[in-house]
This record gives structure tokens, sequence and C-alpha cells, in this order.
């Protein structure tokens, strides 16, 4: 976990970056930047799965989510700070999902968290191909058919929050994360706890998203599947 340490009364931030990035790019590099023009003397954690940087960007992809919250848990308690005083966290794309299952099943306290164009509620299909790309369609059609086996589910991280709405029974006895950490199946009442303890949860949806499918699951909302229409929560 890449550090800036110095004494603050602050509170700490932890970012999570989204899928294909690392904890060290460029992009990560200029939101510390940016969050350190407003308080240079604020303390920010930038989570890796691994330090170095081509495996974190592959763990961005390929892995077991609950192993690697259960991985990130462990780096935050042993980070040098008081975490007695808790964090903020900021999280991009699948990395604002992420940071809020962390902040549900770490025993460490969050006060604020902050998801930008987050999967909370899921994916519900891949992105859109072009209409005439039949090669991209063919492609979907045979990831998602296999999104739910074993393998993709121990392996694959978006799979992990594959949200199939035309076969939720299926997604609830085969997910094995996301079902979880939404309190789908049954209500974890630590999970829900810490999630209600939050100070502020700030979602941000961009409203032209073509990557994340519903855009509004940024937002939590849902889609009803006979009809198609966005349901809002």
């Amino acid at each position: 976990m890449s550090a800036s340490n110095n004494e603050t009364n602050h509170l700490p931030v932890l970012l999570w970056h989204g899928m294909g990035d690392t904890y060290d790019s460029e992009s990560m590099k200029w939101v510390v930047e940016q969050l350190k023009r407003g308080q240079p003397d604020l303390n920010i954690y930038s989570i890796y799965i691994d330090t170095d940087s081509d495996k974190d960007r592959e763990a961005s992809v390929f892995g077991n989510v609950m192993v690697q919250l259960t991985d990130v848990c462990d780096q935050v308690k042993n980070l040098d700070v008081d975490i007695e005083k808790g964090f903020n966290g900021i999280g991009f794309s699948q990395g604002g999902l992420f940071i809020r299952s962390l902040a549900q099943t770490c025993n460490v306290t969050f006060h604020n968290i902050i998801s930008v164009g987050s999967p909370q509620n899921g994916i519900a299909d891949l992105p859109p191909c072009d209409p005439s790309n039949w090669m991209c369609k063919k492609r979907n059609e045979y990831i998602k058919g296999k999104m739910y086996t074993k393998f993709m589910q121990e392996n694959n991280i978006q799979a992990q929050y594959y949200r199939d709405i035309d076969n939720y029974d299926t997604y609830l006895l085969k997910s094995s994360y996301l079902k979880f950490v939404n309190n789908e199946l049954f209500k974890d009442l630590d999970y829900f706890n810490r999630l209600i303890s939050l100070n502020k949860f700030v979602m941000i949806m961009f409203e032209k998203d073509e990557t994340l499918v519903p855009k509004e699951s940024a937002w939590f909302w849902d889609i009803e599947a006979k009809t198609g229409i966005i349901l809002s929560i």
C-alpha cells in the first residue's frame, strides 16, 4: 500500500483504483496530487493487491474478491496510523464497490466513502457492442454463459459482481461475492451496521457512462427484469 506519511489531524484517506489500473499509475498519482492541493498534510494510501504494478493490474481482472478484501483489511490494520480514529475512502469504478465492501467486511472504522462510477449493485450486462460487430456480440454471449461457473466465480473479478436479473435465482445460488456484501441472500448484521454507521456515502454516477450496465448501478438502482425499467431505491 503506497503511502504519504506526515503528522496531521486529518483522517487518512484510502484510495482503490479501478479495473485495468494500478495503485501507482499516473492517474492515481494525479488523484493524490489533487487531494494534497486542498490538504497538503493529508495522509493518503493507495490500495494495492501486489506491489508489482503489472501484477496489481492483473489482480484487478483475475483473482478472488473476498480473498483480496481480507488481504487489504490486514494491510489497513498494519498501517502506521491510529486506526482507532478511522479512515475516509475513495474508490474508482470497481474500486468504489470494493472500498465500500471493505468498510463492511473489515473491522476498522470508516467515516466517509466516495464511489465514482462504481457498480454498487453489480453489472447486469457486459459493455454493449457496436450493432454491426457480431464477433463482439458472440464473445459477450459466450462470456455471460460462463459467468456463474465455479472457475469464473473464484478467478474472474468482474464475474463476481455480475448480477443477472434474468437469472436471479442462479445468481443467488452461484455468486461468490456480491450477494453477500449486498445482503441479498441473508442479512449480515455486521455488514449492515458498518454500512449505516458511515457519516456519508457519496455515490457518483456518470450520465454518459457506456461501460457500466446499467449506469444507475452506481446509485444502487436496479432493473425490473420483465420491463427493463430502472428502479430507484
